[in-house]
């Protein structure tokens, strides 16, 4: 109980944590702030992408440790398809202010610690979008210097100009893959107006669940057709097939769910202690149900999630002789899919086992386990997870036009699929 007096003293003694290089992914720089979550008005599992030009809304949430509110700002940064800021200026992009408020925050009721809940619909009628691409959305204290920033969140604004066609064959080019990876085949159908240089001004970024680490960027067609461009490489586009995600439900502390085996809770709060897990690297493929490593956060059916919901100190165990050359990490949104200091593992000799805490809300989590090794930055999860072509994971296509004048990153194409449901196609 130690461990989570110490971490959340230390939360709320530092009102605004030291400053750190900012980045455009997501990420958050403030100890304080906590559950930050992006995503399309309506459900919160929805990705962050909204269409040009209509009335989609996402939704910004996010907790504050601080013991008083804020005035909290935020603006909005359009980025290339690498997520490079671009050139254009904010006035070739947003109408309206170039930077807004968050004016609606609650005050937590019956939680330990206590916070304060901050909400905000993006894009406000004070800031509109005009311009397809990748967006930051930035969000600080008085000034968006980096000392002043406390998080950054990715998301998507997209003109729906092309049709995707995909399939992921159960025999690969190279059979080596067979029944561990899968490789994905698709067709890209354009409108005349794309045909100008198309191997040049049009390019791919295709994604696995939520990951950014093993992503594929710049990925250019091989041959085209009329209207149609295709991607046929000689060992095709291969990703690990890893296994399905493990999971714990928290959504009560008055239980223990599955996979949960102890809830210790006093006066300082909660720690939620899961049970041991092990590699699954030698098992055979097991179908389970999981939601592709997201997380939903929900209280009680008698809790408001948002401001009723508490935090507990997650404690998680692999027991696994040490990886010579690597370091282990709980991969997951959990962490927003950060390979980082927060999501990494120790190792300890004696117990033969790794081991990380993490302050969580209540609600269902997915996580998986990643080997990183030494000089690399991409998370390797077949060492402990398994390699399975049957594994359902989620893939995002993401497809790029580049515009001359102005010059930019068009998004005309987010086609999102399950390898379930490419591989019976």
């Amino acid at each position: 109980m130690n461990r989570i007096f110490i971490l959340l003293s230390f939360i709320i003694l530092h009102p605004i944590a030291f400053s750190q290089m900012i980045t455009n992914e997501d990420r958050v720089y403030d100890d304080n702030i906590q559950t930050v979550l992006l995503y399309a008005e309506g459900d919160q599992l929805n990705d962050p992408v909204i269409r040009l030009n209509t009335s989609d809304k996402l939704r910004l949430s996010f907790d504050d440790f601080s013991d008083e509110s804020y005035l909290f700002k935020y603006t909005i940064v359009h980025c290339n398809e690498f997520w490079e800021p671009s050139d254009l200026r904010q006035i070739e992009y947003l109408d309206g202010y170039f930077e807004d408020e968050i004016n609606e925050y609650y005050f937590s009721f019956n939680a330990i610690p206590g916070y304060i809940h901050y909400s905000q619909l993006i894009p406000s009628p004070n800031m509109r979008i005009k311009l397809s691409g990748n967006y930051i959305l930035k969000v600080y204290i008085d000034d968006p210097s980096e000392a002043n920033v406390l998080f950054t969140k990715r998301f998507y604004v997209i003109e729906q100009l092309v049709n995707v066609e995909t399939s992921i064959p159960y025999y690969p080019k190279d059979l080596m893959f067979t029944r561990k990876k899968q490789q994905i085949d698709l067709t890209i159908f354009t409108p005349d107006l794309f045909n100008v240089e198309p191997l040049q001004r049009i390019s791919l970024t295709i994604r696995q669940n939520g990951r950014w680490d093993n992503a594929k960027k710049g990925i250019k067609a091989t041959s085209v057709l009329m209207n149609e461009l295709q991607y046929h490489y000689p060992n095709g586009i291969v990703f690990d097939g890893g296994n399905e995600f493990r999971n714990f439900d928290m959504k009560s502390f008055l239980y223990q769910s599955m996979y949960i085996k102890r809830i210790v809770s006093d006066k300082d709060g909660y720690i939620v202690i899961l049970h041991d897990d092990y590699s699954k690297a030698k098992k055979s493929y097991e179908t389970l149900n999981d939601i592709n490593g997201k997380k939903l956060i929900k209280a009680r059916s008698d809790q408001i999630s948002m401001i009723e919901g508490e935090y507990a100190i997650v404690q998680f165990t692999l027991k696994h002789p040490k990886i010579a050359d690597a370091e282990v990490y709980v991969l997951g949104a959990l962490n927003n899919w950060q390979l980082d200091e927060k999501s990494r593992m120790n190792y300890s000799s004696s117990a033969k086992q790794y081991y990380c805490d993490m302050l969580l809300k209540q609600g269902y989590y997915d996580y998986m386990y990643a080997v990183v090794p030494k000089g690399s930055t991409e998370g390797d999860i077949t060492i402990l997870e398994g390699d399975h072509w049957e594994a359902k994971n989620s893939y995002t296509i993401l497809t790029y036009f580049r515009e001359i004048v102005p010059a930019y990153d068009r998004l005309i194409g987010y086609h999102k699929f399950s390898s379930f449901e490419a591989s019976i196609k």
